[in-house]
C-alpha cells in the first residue's frame, strides 16, 4: 500500500471517529476518552505519513508503512464494529417493550471493556511506531491543509467529450470504407487498427462503430473487449451477452454456436475485438471456425485493435491501418477544446503560450494531451500552469516514447487529485480487469461501501452525489474514459484505458489483487495475499482448497468472487467483509453466516440463482446496497435494514414493511398487493429519499384511492423516471382516483403508463398551467390503454422529445389539445403585439410513434387562436412511426421536417397522401407497408419531382399498389437498399434503376405488369431479390435483364444464346453480386445462363421454379458459390453431373426444401447422393 493510500485510510478513519454519536448511545463510558487519544494517534500518523512522501522510499520506511497499514485496517475495522453496535442498538430498542431486553441481553458493559481493550492495543501500536518512525529518521511535519475535505471539493462541470475527438476524420473515413466495402473475397475479413498504447486506436474503433453509415451497414453490432485472453468460450459468452443483453455462462462450444446462429444467422455483423494481445495462431483459428460456423451473411466483419504488427499477421487482416500521431495543430487543438472547456479557466494569452509548451511535450499522444487538459482545467492561475510546464520538462527528451509519455502524463494528473480518498477511489478500480464497463452507481456504492465517501457533518451533499463528483473528476483527467449517458444526460457507465488500468495496478500494490485459485496465479509478489481488495477467480471447482483459503487476508474488506465456489468456506474465512459480489450463476442458497458479516454494506448476488435470504439477513444493519435478481420474497424483519439506501430488484414482488428503510435512494420496482401483509402505497410514505427510477405495478389491487396519495410522489423530487402499471384485465377499478393520487414531482422526466384503465387521464397530465407536472418530462408512454379516449397536452413541453402511444382503443381524434394548452389561450410568443409571432409546437422532440390505434380517424392541425402568423411543427423530429392506424386518412400538416432521419408508415389503410410540402433532405429510411389508398408522399401532387432526398439510404415500400406520388429516381443518388413488393404502379414511374449507382441491395417481388431493365448495370449491387412473392401471382416467364440477340429480357424460351453474346454480357454482369435469391419463375424451364458469370457470386436461392427438372451442367462454374438453397421446385429431379457439382470447392452448404423429387433422390445411396456426399453441411 502507498503512503497516499495509507493516508486515505487514516483519513477515513478519523471521519468514522467525528461522526460517532457517542452520548445518544449510551456506550461513551471508558470508551470514548480512548477514542479522542486515537484521534490524536491518528493525526500524529498523518503529519508522519507526510514527512514519509516526501523522502525516498527506503526498505525500513517500507517496512514501516506495512506495519503502519495493519494497524490503520484495526482501527478500520474496529470503528466499523463500533457502529455496528450503534446501529443494534437503535434498532432493537425502538420498541419501548424491547429496550430491557436489550440492555439485559447485550450486556453493553461486557461490550465497552472489550472496546476499551481493542482501542488500547491500537494506540499501543501507533505509539509504538511512533517511536520507529523517529528511529528511522521520520519526523511529524506540520499538516498544511492543501486538500479540501470531500465536501468542500468543487462541483465540476458535467463531463462532455465530444469535443476531445481531433484530427481523426482521415482515418476514420479510411476505416468506415473498407468495413462498408464489398470487395473481400474471402468470408469475415479482419479490418485492423494498429497503434502504440495511448494512440486512440479503441477511441477510432468507437467512432467507427457508431458511425451512422457503419450503423446502417450492419445489422448487428458487437463489441468485445479481448486483451490478454482469447480464450474462445469466453469471447463466444461475450458475443451472446452483447446480443441478449443477459449475462451468458455456456461451456460447450457448439451450443454456443448455434445459439449464437440463431441471433445472426443470414445477418450482416460487425464485431470488434478491442485490445488483441494474443500471437498464439491455433487460438485464433480455433476462434474464427468457430465464426464461420455461426452461417452469417458473407459481409460480415471483424474489426481488431492492437498493438502489435505480429498480432495482425497472425490473424491474416485484409486490411491494416497504421494509426498515427496527431499533428502538433490537431494536439494543441484537443488540449484548448479540454482545458479551456466550460467551467475551467479564463482564456488568457499567458496561459495559451504555456499549454503551447506543454502540448509539445505530449509528443502527439492523445491519452497523454487528454489527461494533461484534464489537469490543466483545474487549474485557473497562470503560476499553476507554470509549475505543470516545470513537471513535464523531463518528457522532453527526444528518445522517450509515446507510451511513456502518456504514462507520465497519467503519473501527473493522479499526483494533483485534490483528495487522498479520490485517490484510493482511483486505485479501488484496480480491482476490475482490463475493458471491464464499469457501472458508475455501483462504482459509487461500492466506494461508499470501502468507506471511501462520506457526507460531512452539516452538509447538504448526499454521499451519491459526492461520488458522482468524483467520477466527473476522474474523467475530466482521462483516468477513467469513454462515458456513456443515459437519455437524461446522467453518465451511466464508463472503462478505464489499459495503460491507465497498468498505472492503477502499480498505485494499488498490495492493497487490490486478482488471485486465480487453480493456477495460484495473482498480480501481488510473495505467497500470501495481502490485499484489502480481492478479485478471487476460482475456476470450475467446487470447494476451495484450503491451502487457498489460507492464502485469503484475513482483514479482507472486498471480495468479488468470478465462478465456481464453496460460498460456506469463503464467508467464514471473510468476517470483516464490507464489500461482497457472488458472480456464480450455480449459487442457488444464501449460507447462514452472512449474517456474522456485521460490516458488509455492499452485497450483489444478481449473478447468482439465490431466491430466497435466511432471516438472519437482517441483522446486517450496515448494508447500504443489494443488488438481486431471483428474490421471490423477503425475510421477516426486513424493515430492520435502516442504513439501506439501495435496493435493485430485476423482477417485481410485494415489499411489505418497507416504510421503516427511510434511507432508501433506490427502489427499482414494487408490486402492490391486495392481502393485509402485502405492499401498499402508503408504504412509500416517507420515503422522500427515493432517487433515479421508480416502476409499480399492480395497482389495480390497491384497495383504496387515498393510499395513493398518502404514497407522496409529489414530494419525492430526485425521483426522474416512472413507470406506473395495471392488469388490464381487471377493468376499472378506481383507475382514475389512482392515477390522481399518484402525481409525481414536477422534476420527472419520464412517464409510462400500462394498462390504464379509464377513458380519461388525471387532471395534472393536462392542467392549464403552463408550470405543470410535466413540464420537465423528456419522454412519456403510453401503452395499451384500451378505454383511452384523451391525451396530454404535449406541445408546449420544452424538453420533451420522445412520444409513444400505443394501443389506445378508443382514441378516434388527436385534436388541438394535443399541442398544448396554452395554445388555446389566444397566447403570442411575441412581445410586440404588432408583429406576427411565430409558434413553436414540440420544440426539442425526436420521435414520435403512434402504434395500433384501431379507432383513430382524425388528426387535426394546430389551430392558434392569436395573432400567430405562423406555426412550427416538430423543428428537431428525427424519427416518426405511424403503425396500424387503420381508419387514418389524413394526416396533419407536418412543416418542414428538416431533420427527419427516418419514416415509417405501416398498416395505415385509409391514409391518401402524406403533407409533405418540402423535400426531407436529412431523410435516411423510409418504409411505407400495407397503406393501398396512399398515392403520393406529398400533399401537392406537383411536388412529386422534388429534389430534396439526397440523404436518403433505404427504402422499403410494400403493398401499396396505387403508390406514385414518389422523388424522382435520378434524385436517390444515395440509395443503397431498396425494396419493393407489390407496387406496379410505382415501377411504372420508376424506368431506370440502373442509374442508381449506390445500390447495393435490391428486393423486388410480386410487381408482375413491370419489371425493370438493365439491373446487370448496377456496379455496386451485392444482393438482389428477385420475383414472384405471392402464389396467386401470375406467373413469371423472363428474367429482368438484358438479353442481346432480343433486346429485352431472357425469355423462358432462351436457353443461353450464342458464345460472343454471352461474353458481352458476362463482362458487365453483376460485377459485385454475392448474393442472388431468385423466386416464382413457374413457367420456365431453365436458368438463364448469364447466371454463372456473375463472378462475386457466394449465395445462389432458387425457390418456386416448377417447370425446371435439371439443373443446368454450367452450374459448376460458379467457383465462389459457397451456400446454394433449392427450395418448393416440385418437379426438379436432377442435379447436375457428379463432375460439375464437385467444381464447387467452395460450397459449404446445400439446403433442399419441399423438393419431393429431389429429395427422395438425394437421401443416402440414392441416384443423386453420390454427387453431394464431399458437401459440409447438408441440409434437407
Amino acid at each position: 500500500m502507498t503512503d497516499a493510500i495509507l493516508g486515505a485510510v487514516a483519513e477515513g478513519v478519523l471521519g468514522k471517529l467525528i461522526s460517532l454519536p457517542f452520548e445518544e448511545i449510551g456506550l461513551a463510558l471508558g470508551v470514548k476518552s480512548e477514542l479522542k487519544k486515537l484521534e490524536k494517534k491518528l493525526l500524529m500518523i498523518q503529519a508522519l505519513l507526510s514527512d514519509a512522501q516526501s523522502k525516498q522510499l527506503t526498505a525500513p520506511v517500507q517496512l514501516w508503512l506495512k506495519n503502519l497499514e495493519s494497524i490503520a485496517l484495526d482501527a478500520d475495522i474496529v470503528l466499523d464494529e463500533f457502529g455496528y453496535k450503534v446501529l443494534r442498538k437503535k434498532i432493537e430498542t425502538r420498541k419501548r417493550d424491547e429496550v430491557r431486553r436489550f440492555f439485559s441481553s447485550s450486556n453493553p458493559f461486557s461490550f465497552r471493556v472489550k472496546m476499551a481493550h481493542k482501542i488500547k492495543n491500537i494506540l499501543d501500536s501507533l505509539e509504538e511506531a511512533s517511536k520507529e518512525a523517529s528511529q528511522i529518521g521520520l519526523r511529524a511535519v506540520k499538516l498544511t491543509n492543501t486538500r479540501p475535505n470531500p465536501g468542500e471539493l468543487r462541483l465540476t462541470h458535467p463531463f462532455v467529450d465530444d469535443s476531445e475527438i481531433v484530427g481523426r476524420d482521415g482515418d476514420i473515413s479510411s476505416v468506415k470504407r473498407m468495413l462498408t466495402s464489398s470487395v473481400y473475397k474471402k468470408d469475415l475479413p479482419v479490418i485492423a487498427i494498429v497503434g502504440m498504447g495511448g494512440q486512440g486506436k479503441t477511441t477510432l474503433a468507437q467512432l467507427v462503430y457508431k458511425n451512422d453509415a457503419v450503423v446502417r451497414y450492419f445489422d448487428e453490432k458487437i463489441w468485445v473487449c479481448v486483451s490478454n485472453d482469447l480464450k474462445v468460450e469466453r469471447l463466444l459468452n461475450e458475443m451472446l451477452q452483447s446480443l441478449t443483453g443477459n449475462k451468458a455462462e455456456m461451456t460447450n462450444w457448439e451450443a454456443l454456436v448455434k445459439e449464437l446462429q440463431k441471433k445472426l444467422k443470414e445477418r450482416r455483423y460487425l464485431l470488434v475485438l478491442d485490445d488483441v494481445w494474443n500471437e498464439n495462431q491455433d487460438e485464433w483459428e480455433s476462434m474464427r471456425n468457430c465464426l464461420l460456423g455461426i452461417g452469417a451473411s458473407k459481409e460480415s466483419k471483424i474489426m481488431v485493435t492492437t498493438r502489435s504488427d505480429v498480432v495482425a499477421e497472425v490473424m491474416r487482416t485484409s486490411y491494416c491501418h497504421h494509426l498515427q500521431i496527431l499533428s502538433g495543430d490537431s494536439s494543441w487543438m484537443l488540449l484548448e477544446n479540454i482545458a479551456f472547456a466550460e467551467g475551467g479557466p479564463t482564456r488568457t494569452q499567458a496561459l495559451v503560450d504555456i499549454g503551447k509548451r506543454i502540448v509539445r511535450r505530449c509528443g502527439g499522444v492523445p491519452l497523454a494531451i487528454k489527461a494533461i487538459g484534464g489537469l490543466l482545467y483545474s487549474k485557473k492561475d497562470a503560476w499553476e500552469w507554470s509549475e505543470i510546464d516545470r513537471s513535464t520538462q523531463l518528457w522532453s527528451n527526444p528518445t522517450s516514447s509515446g507510451m511513456n509519455r502518456a504514462l507520465s502524463a497519467i503519473k501527473l494528473s493522479y499526483d494533483h487529485l485534490p483528495s487522498l480518498l479520490l485517490e484510493q477511489c482511483f486505485a479501488a478500480c484496480s480491482i476490475f480487469p482490463k475493458g471491464t464497463v464499469l457501472n458508475k452507481d455501483k462504482l459509487v456504492q461500492i466506494w461508499m461501501a470501502q468507506g471511501l465517501i462520506t457526507s460531512p457533518n452539516g452538509s447538504d451533499l448526499q454521499m451519491e452525489d459526492i461520488g458522482s463528483n468524483y467520477i466527473n473528476m476522474l474523467l475530466r483527467r482521462s483516468l477513467l474514459q469513454d462515458p456513456e449517458k443515459d437519455l437524461f444526460n446522467n453518465i451511466r457507465c464508463c472503462k478505464m484505458h489499459d495503460l491507465v488500468h497498468d498505472f492503477s495496478l502499480t498505485v494499488s500494490k498490495n492493497y487490490c489483487c486478482n488471485m486465480e485459485i487453480e493456477s495460484h496465479d495473482q498480480t501481488a509478489s510473495g505467497s500470501d495475499i495481502e490485499a484489502v481488495h480481492l478479485l478471487l477467480i476460482s475456476g470450475k471447482q467446487k470447494r476451495i482448497k484450503q491451502e487457498n483459503l489460507k492464502r485469503i487476508p484475513s482483514k479482507l474488506r472486498t471480495l468479488i468472487l468470478n465462478g465456481r465456489a464453496y460460498l460456506d468456506d469463503i464467508l467464514a474465512s471473510c468476517r470483516y467483509l464490507s464489500t461482497l459480489i457472488v458472480q456464480d450463476s450455480e449459487v442457488d442458497v444464501l449460507p447462514t453466516a452472512i449474517s456474522k458479516m456485521k460490516l458488509l454494506r455492499y452485497l450483489d448476488i444478481t449473478d447468482t440463482k439465490i431466491f430466497r435470504l435466511p432471516d438472519s439477513f437482517t441483522m446486517l444493519y450496515n448494508l447500504q446496497t443489494l443488488r438481486v435478481r431471483y428474490l421471490k420474497e423477503l425475510p421477516k424483519g426486513f424493515g430492520n435494514l435502516i442504513n439501506l439506501r439501495n435496493f435493485y430488484m430485476a423482477r417485481d414482488f410485494s415489499l411489505s414493511g418497507i416504510r421503516q428503510l427511510t434511507n432508501l435512494r433506490t427502489l427499482s420496482v414494487i408490486k402492490v398487493v391486495r392481502e393485509a401483509e402485502g405492499f401498499q402505497l402508503e408504504e412509500l410514505e416517507y420515503l422522500d429519499n427515493l432517487r433515479g427510477e421508480l416502476k409499480i405495478s399492480g395497482l389495480e389491487d390497491v384497495s383504496c384511492p387515498e393510499s395513493a396519495a398518502k404514497a407522496n410522489l409529489w414530494r419525492k423530487s430526485n425521483i426522474e423516471s416512472l413507470e406506473l402499471r395495471w392488469d388490464k384485465s381487471i377493468g376499472d377499478h378506481n383507475s382514475l382516483e389512482i392515477l390522481e393520487g399518484l402525481k409525481p414531482h414536477s422534476n420527472l422526466k419520464s412517464l409510462t403508463i400500462y394498462s390504464f384503465q379509464c377513458s380519461s387521464i388525471s387532471s395534472w397530465m393536462v392542467t392549464k398551467n403552463h408550470l405543470s407536472v410535466l413540464c420537465n418530462l423528456v419522454k412519456i408512454e403510453l401503452r395499451d390503454l384500451p378505454y383511452c379516449k384523451q391525451i396530454p397536452s404535449l406541445g408546449d413541453l420544452p424538453y420533451l422529445q420522445i412520444i409513444k402511444m400505443d394501443k389506445l382503443g378508443r382514441m378516434e381524434c388527436i385534436g388541438n389539445e394535443f399541442y398544448g394548452s396554452k395554445n388555446l389561450d389566444g397566447a403570442s410568443s411575441s412581445s410586440n403585439s404588432h408583429e406576427a409571432a411565430v409558434t413553436t409546437l414540440f420544440p426539442a422532440l425526436r420521435n414520435l410513434e403512434l402504434r395500433y390505434m384501431n379507432e383513430l380517424s382524425e388528426w387535426s392541425d394546430a389551430m392558434i387562436q392569436s395573432n400567430s402568423s405562423a406555426i412550427k411543427l416538430f423543428p428537431l423530429l428525427e424519427e416518426l412511426h405511424l403503425n396500424d392506424l387503420p381508419k387514418l386518412a389524413l394526416v396533419p400538416n407536418l412543416g418542414d421536417l428538416k431533420c427527419l432521419r427516418r419514416l415509417s408508415i405501416d398498416g395505415c389503410e385509409n391514409l391518401i397522401c402524406l403533407p409533405i410540402s418540402k423535400g426531407l433532405k436529412s431523410l435516411q429510411k423510409l418504409i411505407i407497408v400495407g397503406c393501398p389508398n396512399l398515392t403520393s408522399l406529398f400533399s401537392d401532387y406537383s411536388d412529386e419531382r422534388l429534389q430534396g432526398f439526397g440523404s436518403i439510404e433505404s427504402i422499403q415500400l410494400v403493398c401499396c399498389p396505387n403508390l406514385v406520388g414518389v422523388p424522382e429516381i435520378h434524385s436517390l443518388q444515395s440509395l443503397r437498399q431498396l425494396t419493393i413488393i407489390t407496387c406496379d404502379r410505382l415501377l411504372a414511374s420508376w424506368t431506370r434503376l440502373e442509374t442508381l449507382t449506390s445500390l447495393e441491395d435490391l428486393t423486388i417481388y410480386s410487381c408482375t405488369h413491370f419489371w425493370p431493365t438493365d439491373l446487370q448495370a448496377l456496379s455496386n449491387l451485392t444482393s438482389l431479390k428477385i420475383g414472384s412473392y405471392d402464389d396467386d401471382d401470375e406467373p413469371l416467364d423472363y428474367f429482368p435483364w438484358h438479353d442481346p440477340k432480343s433486346g429485352s429480357g431472357t425469355s423462358s424460351s432462351s436457353s443461353g444464346g450464342s458464345s460472343s453474346s454471352i461474353n458481352i454480357i458476362s463482362n458487365k454482369c453483376f460485377v459485385s453480386l454475392t448474393s442472388l435469391d431468385l423466386r416464382g419463375w413457374r413457367k420456365l424451364k431453365s436458368l438463364p445462363e448469364q447466371i454463372q458469370y456473375i463472378s462475386a457470386l457466394r449465395d445462389l436461392t432458387i425457390r418456386k421454379f416448377d417447370g425446371l427438372e435439371v439443373l443446368p451442367e454450367w452450374l459448376g462454374n460458379i467457383s465462389c458459390l459457397q451456400r446454394l438453397k433449392i427450395w418448393d421446385c416440385n418437379n426438379l429431379k436432377q442435379l447436375p453431373s457428379a463432375k460439375a457439382m464437385k467444381c464447387l470447392t467452395n460450397l459449404q452448404e446445400l439446403s433442399m426444401y419441399r423438393c419431393p423429387l429431389l429429395v427422395v433422390r438425394c437421401t443416402t445411396d440414392c441416384t443423386e447422393w453420390h454427387k453431394i456426399t464431399h458437401i459440409p453441411n447438408i441440409l434437407i
